[in-house]
C-alpha cells in the first residue's frame, strides 16, 4: 500500500524568515522527515491555526499521527483534508490505505473508486483498489485493476505480485511466472516472489525447478519453515530423500506442532524403508491433526501389511 508524503520545498522554507502557513507545513515536512514528530505536529498545527482550509497540512499532520499509533486522529484528518477539497488525491489515498491496514476492505474499495472519479488514471488508487478486491477475492476486479496501474507505472512490484497470484488462483501458471519475473527484475531478493516462482514451477511438475527456487528463499528466509517446507516436498518429488529429510527437519525444528511437516517426513522415512520412524511420525501428525487423522491412519496401516510375495516367473 501505498502512501503519499507532501514535501514540498522544503530547503526554501527553512531559508525563509516568513512565519506564513506555507513556512509552519514545509518545516513540518523536514521535521517529520527527520523522524520528529512531535515537532511536526507542533508546526502542522500551527499552520492550520493561521490557514484552516489547508488539506496539505491535515494530510500531513494524519500521516505523522499515524506514525505515532494514532489511527482515528489520522482518519479523522484524512477525512477533513477530502471534506475541505474532494479532489485533493493524496488525502484519499492515504485515508485508504489506511482503512486496508485495518482490513476494511470494502469500505476501502468505495474510497479509491471516488478518487478515480476525479481522476481515472490515478496510478495509487489503482493500485491500492486491486490489492483490496484481491483481499476480497475478487481476482476479476482486482486483476482489471492491477493492470491498468502497471500500464500507469510499471514499478508497482505489489501489483505483478497479487496479479501472479490471481493468475495462479485461475490456473494461468505462464501468466503467473511472467509476473513474477518481472517483479524479480525490479527486486531480485524478493522472498515471496521466489518462493510464489517455486510453487508455480511445482504445479506445472517441474520439481527439480521448484527446488531451485525454494532453495534460493530458503536462504533469504531461513527462520520461515513454509519455505523449507516446500524445499523439502520437492525434494521428496525428485526423490533426494537425505536432502528432504535434513530440509523437512530444520523445518520442523522451527515448527514442530506442523502435522503437515509430521506427515511428510513420514513419507520420506517410509521411502527410505524406514518403519520405525515413518510410524512414530505418522501418529505425531494424527495427534497434531485429528481432522487428518484418517489419511495418517491409513499409511499406518499401509506400513503393517506384509509385502506381498513375488510372483513367480512361468518358465
Amino acid at each position: 500500500m501505498k502512501k503519499i508524503i507532501l514535501f514540498a520545498l522544503i530547503a526554501a522554507g527553512l531559508a525563509g524568515c516568513n512565519r506564513s502557513p506555507e513556512f509552519y507545513f514545509e518545516r513540518g515536512n523536514y521535521l517529520y522527515a527527520a523522524g520528529k514528530d512531535n515537532e511536526a505536529l507542533e508546526n502542522y498545527n500551527r499552520a492550520l491555526l493561521i490557514k484552516r482550509n489547508y488539506p496539505e497540512a491535515l494530510t500531513s499532520r494524519g500521516l505523522a499521527f499515524e506514525r505515532q499509533g494514532d489511527r482515528q486522529k489520522a482518519g479523522l484528518d484524512y477525512r477533513k483534508a477530502i471534506e475541505m477539497n474532494s479532489s485533493f488525491l493524496p488525502a484519499y489515498n492515504n485515508l485508504g490505505a489506511l482503512l486496508m491496514d485495518g482490513g476494511n476492505y470494502r469500505e476501502a474499495v468505495t474510497l479509491f473508486t471516488e478518487a478515480l472519479a476525479v481522476k481515472p488514471d490515478y496510478s495509487f488508487a489503482l493500485l491500492n483498489r486491486g490489492l483490496s478486491a484481491y483481499k476480497l477475492g475478487d481476482c476479476e476486479g482486482a486483476t482489471a485493476d492491477l493492470t491498468r496501474a502497471l500500464e500507469l507505472n510499471d514499478k508497482f512490484q505489489m501489483a505483478y505480485y497479487h496479479r501472479a497470484l490471481c493468475a495462479r488462483k485461475a490456473r494461468n501458471l505462464p501468466a503467473a511466472l511472467a509476473d513474477l519475473d518481472a517483479l524479480l527484475a525490479l527486486n531480485p531478493a524478493a522472498a515471496l516472489a521466489i518462493f510464489e516462482r517455486g510453487k508455480a514451477l511445482y504445479f506445472m511438475t517441474d520439481y527439480a525447478g521448484a527446488v531451485q527456487e525454494f532453495s534460493k528463499a530458503a536462504e533469504l528466509k531461513p527462520e520461515d519453515p513454509v519455505y523449507t517446507y516446500w524445499l523439502a516436498f520437492s525434494l521428496y518429488k525428485v526423490g533426494n530423500l537425505e536432502g528432504a529429510l535434513e530440509a523437512s527437519s530444520r523445518a520442523a525444528a522451527v515448527k514442530p506442532d506442523s502435522y503437515q511437516l509430521r506427515g511428510l517426513m513420514g513419507d520420506i522415512y517410509a521411502a527410505m524403508k524406514d518403519k520405525e520412524n515413518a510410524v512414530a511420525q505418522y501418529r505425531l501428525a494424527a495427534e497434531l491433526s485429528p481432522k487428518s487423522a484418517s489419511v495418517y491412519r491409513a499409511k499406518l496401516d499401509a506400513l503393517e501389511k506384509p509385502a506381498a510375495p513375488a510372483r513367480k516367473k512361468r518358465k
